[in-house]
């Protein structure tokens, strides 16, 4: 069994792994197939955000992975769990403009735009974040994403600090459910007939 470990930096050929696994997780994701119906430009707009994103984390956040790569998960600790603009533009975020169809990346900014406007509605108080899990699709099923939770709860316990998430697939409410995470909010995503919900832990 892989072990989960916290990546602390990533090689070239890792950090394109890493994007990869995630990109092949979130390519059936509803949202992301509604908004972007494109199979091909779908998952290269995924490989290139993902790839800032596991960037980003790496410098203000957890980043939690398998031994081999095969699971990833992006988590942002109290001070740091809003991206700030000069945070992005200094992990060049602006590139993102250049190497994304502006019509994909304006649609996913508006989710985005969406998601954030909730999250700092329903929960302003000091909390983690659990942005992103994704698990490559040959390995799912095998309890790495429940290790990396199970992990990260006990990492957070010391803190005493709730724990934040959203998702769009109610499989994974039922997963984060058997972790002591309760439903917040439910709401239909804008320009699709997909829920999103919105889910706390509370020590």
């Amino acid at each position: 069994m892989s072990k989960i470990q916290r990546l602390t930096s990533l090689s070239n050929d890792q950090l394109k792994l890493a994007s990869e696994v995630l990109s092949n997780a979130f390519k059936e994701d509803p949202v992301f197939s509604k908004l972007i119906p494109n199979n091909k430009e779908r998952y290269k707009t995924l490989f290139k955000i993902f790839k800032f994103q596991i960037k980003y984390c790496l410098k203000h956040g957890v980043v939690l992975s398998t031994s081999n790569l095969k699971g990833i998960s992006l988590w942002y600790p109290p001070e740091n769990v809003f991206i700030s603009i000069w945070k992005s533009i200094k992990n060049s975020s602006l590139s993102l403009i250049f190497k994304i169809k502006w019509k994909n990346l304006h649609i996913l900014r508006k989710n985005d735009d969406f998601s954030e406007d909730l999250h700092k509605k329903l929960i302003p108080d000091p909390h983690w974040y659990l942005s992103t899990i994704g698990i490559d699709p040959k390995h799912q099923g095998k309890g790495i994403g429940s290790r990396m939770i199970s992990f990260m709860i006990n990492y957070i316990a010391k803190d005493q600090k709730t724990i934040f998430l959203e998702t769009n697939s109610e499989k994974n409410v039922k997963l984060y459910k058997h972790f002591g995470f309760r439903i917040l909010h439910k709401v239909l995503t804008p320009r699709t007939n997909i829920y999103h919900w919105s889910m706390i832990r509370c020590d």
